[in-house]
């Protein structure tokens, strides 16, 4: 035990200053009413310690502070009566002070040594610095109100009693946590003036629920100047560093979807560390992850992990950590190495690349959740001797939580391919996606009640204003026949060599027939006005020259060589023969991925007014449906201003697009060009899920009027001309009514003085297709 005065005051507010006095009465007060309740050996006891304490009077009278060294066998005594009599004072952080003052004047060896410097008996810096001011007077304040409640109108624990203080360890600079309570029952309060009344229930219900603003209240009602306080204060410190971990585990786990990756693997990560004690040490999540029942992994969600950081930094790619893991999880285990030896090394190659890039001791410890496996712990340390026996025993604690979390992490991943699948691969966008709930529900209501209907109820929004728009390739058709046209010329040029070599080596006279025919072919490939028979022409090239070469080459190396020529070029991937439409394809997937991800960025503006659904097509171009009305959202009324929005924004959006795709012609391999459409009805249709094709249609004999126009309209021509309506830098917008034109006038106007669209437009008059007729459109220029 040591009798050393440790004063906290030292560089520490302490906020109002209050009258104390130390003295030892107020505990002799409370054993003499403990021995009048208690018989035998205890009763026996307490009078030998009450003897004791009045054979010093001065100890039940004021005595300085300076002075307390000199009566460690009576405090020795007051330890021995108020803790259990096997504590381990090395072990028991417990001390007495000055009443309602951190001087400290008696303290078992755990309680000195973790606050001081046992050789300079001055405070450590840890100590001093881990509170706020505010923090440290505020506690003070609860503290001595919370005795004066007590003591003078019992009100018992009005104010919490137990602080927190987080302190680094010295040795492992890990901040450690720490649960102190304060014992006031022998610390009498005196008043120097009377006492105000107190209206306790009004107090209470005008407080927060842990009293935080009423302490100003009870500042000026109950001065501290008002009270003295005698006796002594003792206090108890409990180490909660592992309690306070699993406390913040809990909290990332239920604030999961709340936090991103990094955040909350950082939350554990620091939380694991206190638990084992060890700054040194170091942890990787890996939760079990599948598509379609095979192993995948998410490196968002594979925090940290060592192995697979040195399988990406080997070069050895994802296959290997997935044959790995997939191994691990074949016979799952816990795998532990205290340290990695050259032995290991042999037998284990992962441990090797382990070793290479710095890790001295490495385990796996597989997480199961309800006795599935859900992931797997990775604990390692790059300095050796850390990682040992009682760090791995110290984690125990934790699994059950570890378990939650990959869990978690497991359905985070599988709703996340559910969004996914819902939002780019099916029609079950969120807009509507409350319609499909409603059906599935009264799907699996009829199945569980028996009813003979099981079948699952038709999906359909009615009266929904539809738009539509359409991005093309220009002339597509045409850059694709023109491409394969120059790429056949090469193939076969090519052909007519190699052919002619081979013939010239080896004197086969059946050559010259292939000759002849491919020289044919070439003349047909070449001619200006197209290629129309690519059906015959595939059929000579894979069932005439292909297994000619191949038969004749066959055991030949020279032969061999020379048929290679053409067995490269023709490859699709890299091949000369093919070059002109890997470049056609490259530059029309460039333009249409830049439109793709434009219309993506539009559809989330398009739902922050009103929700919609909104479907695309992949044609050579983008073609896309919007349906908007009060059926799709029926809690949120509807109004035209929505629908008027929704097309203005369309125009504008028309005219970004035309001006970005213009923009990337310098960078394209083939420069191709955008034409856009919309298309304008301003009828209101019902649409109804196709369950087979799993999309939405138009539904009835008037609505289906809407879906061939909307088809047929992209090569109108204007009337009584060859010309396109469709032109590269315009955009053309197809209406039946003049109300709907000077709608759009209206619009067009507007994003001309926006600086948008050029003051060039145009009313046409549209050619009558079949069963259509009265057509006419707007089409403008976008500036570019």
């Amino acid at each position: 035990m040591q009798t050393k005065i440790l004063d906290l005051t030292k560089d520490k507010p302490q906020g109002d200053a209050v009258q104390t006095v130390l003295t030892f009465r107020p505990f002799i007060d409370f054993l003499k009413k403990r021995r009048d309740a208690t018989e035998g050996v205890k009763n026996g006891y307490i009078n030998y310690v009450i003897e004791q304490f009045e054979q010093k009077p001065e100890l039940l009278d004021k005595i300085d502070v300076n002075d307390a060294y000199r009566y460690g066998d009576e405090f020795q005594l007051i330890y021995n009566t108020l803790s259990p009599i096997v504590e381990d004072e090395n072990k028991h952080y417990w001390s007495l002070s000055l009443p309602l003052s951190p001087v400290l004047f008696y303290s078992t060896n755990a309680f000195f040594n973790l606050i001081a410097d046992i050789t300079s008996c001055s405070i450590r810096k840890e100590v001093l610095q881990s509170k706020e001011i505010a923090d440290i007077v505020t506690n003070q304040l609860k503290f001595r109100y919370s005795l004066i409640l007590e003591k003078c109108y019992g009100i018992p624990s009005f104010f919490n009693r137990e602080i927190i203080h987080s302190m680094a360890d010295a040795k492992t600079g890990m901040n450690r946590f720490y649960k102190m309570k304060m014992d006031i029952r022998f610390i009498d309060v005196h008043t120097v003036k009377p006492l105000p009344d107190i209206n306790i229930e009004s107090l209470k219900s005008r407080t927060s629920y842990d009293h935080q603003d009423v302490l100003p209240l009870l500042q000026r009602i109950l001065p501290l100047d008002m009270f003295r306080f005698e006796g002594f204060g003792l206090t108890q410190i409990a180490d909660i560093t592992s309690q306070y971990a699993i406390e913040n585990i809990k909290n990332a786990i239920l604030n999961t979807y709340d936090m991103d990756e990094e955040q909350c693997f950082d939350t554990i990560t620091r939380s694991l560390k206190a638990l084992v004690g060890n700054n040194e040490i170091e942890f990787g999540v890996l939760p079990v992850l599948r598509i379609n029942n095979k192993l995948v992994f998410d490196k968002s969600m594979c925090s940290n992990s060592m192995v697979i950081g040195i399988t990406h930094e080997q070069g050895l790619g994802e296959e290997t950590y997935l044959a790995l893991a997939q191994k691990y999880l074949d016979e799952p285990k816990v795998i532990f190495y205290k340290e990695i030896t050259k032995a290991d090394e042999n037998r284990k190659g992962y441990l090797r690349l382990l070793k290479k890039s710095g890790v001295k001791s490495y385990a796996l410890l597989p997480v199961y959740f309800n006795k599935s496996l859900g992931g797997v712990l990775e604990v390692y340390s790059k300095k050796e001797g850390i990682l040992d026996d009682v760090a791995m025993t110290n984690l125990d604690v934790a699994m059950p939580l570890l378990s939650q979390l990959l869990n978690n992490a497991v359905h985070q991943f599988e709703d996340g391919i559910e969004h996914v699948i819902k939002e780019k691969f099916t029609s079950v966008q969120p807009a509507v996606q409350w319609k499909f709930n409603e059906a599935a529900w009264h799907y699996m209501r009829d199945k569980h009640s028996g009813s003979a209907n099981t079948e699952v109820e038709d999906i359909e929004f009615k009266a929904v204003y539809p738009l539509y728009g359409a991005v093309d390739i220009r002339n597509s058709t045409i850059e694709r026949n023109a491409s394969l046209s120059r790429d056949l010329q090469v193939q076969f040029g090519l052909l007519i060599e190699v052919l002619k070599e081979l013939k010239e080596r080896s004197g086969f006279g059946l050559i010259d027939e292939k000759i002849y025919l491919t020289q044919k072919w070439l003349e047909k490939v070449s001619e200006p006005d197209g290629f129309y028979e690519e059906v015959r022409l595939n059929e000579f090239l894979e069932n005439n020259i292909v297994p000619f070469l191949l038969h004749f080459q066959k055991g030949n190396p020279v032969y061999e060589k020379i048929s290679a020529r053409y067995f490269e070029a023709i490859d699709e991937a890299s091949g000369i023969a093919n070059y002109n439409r890997r470049s056609l394809e490259s530059s029309m997937t460039t333009v249409i991925s830049a439109v793709n991800f434009y219309l993506e960025s539009m559809k989330g503006e398009i739902q922050q007014a009103y929700p919609s659904y909104f479907e695309k097509f992949r044609t050579d171009g983008v073609e896309y449906d919007i349906y908007i009305g009060q059926s799709i959202a029926p809690d949120k009324p509807f109004s035209d201003i929505y629908l008027k929005n929704l097309r203005l924004l369309q125009v504008s959006s028309m005219a970004a697009i035309a001006k970005y795709a213009h923009s990337l012609i310098d960078s394209l391999p083939v420069p191709v060009e955008t034409t856009q459409l919309i298309f304008v009805h301003s009828n209101p249709i019902d649409i109804k899920f196709r369950k087979d094709e799993k999309r939405f249609d138009v539904e009835g004999a008037y609505n289906i009027r809407y879906h061939i126009v909307k088809k047929r309209i992209d090569k109108i021509h204007i009337k009584s001309s060859a010309e396109r309506l469709t032109q590269p830098d315009k955009i053309a917008i197809v209406y039946f009514t003049r109300q709907e034109a000077d709608e759009y006038r209206g619009y067009i106007n507007y994003l001309q003085e926006q600086g948008l669209l050029k003051n060039d437009l145009e009313d046409l008059e549209l050619e009558e297709m079949q069963g259509v007729n009265g057509l006419r459109a707007l089409r403008v220029g976008v500036v570019i």
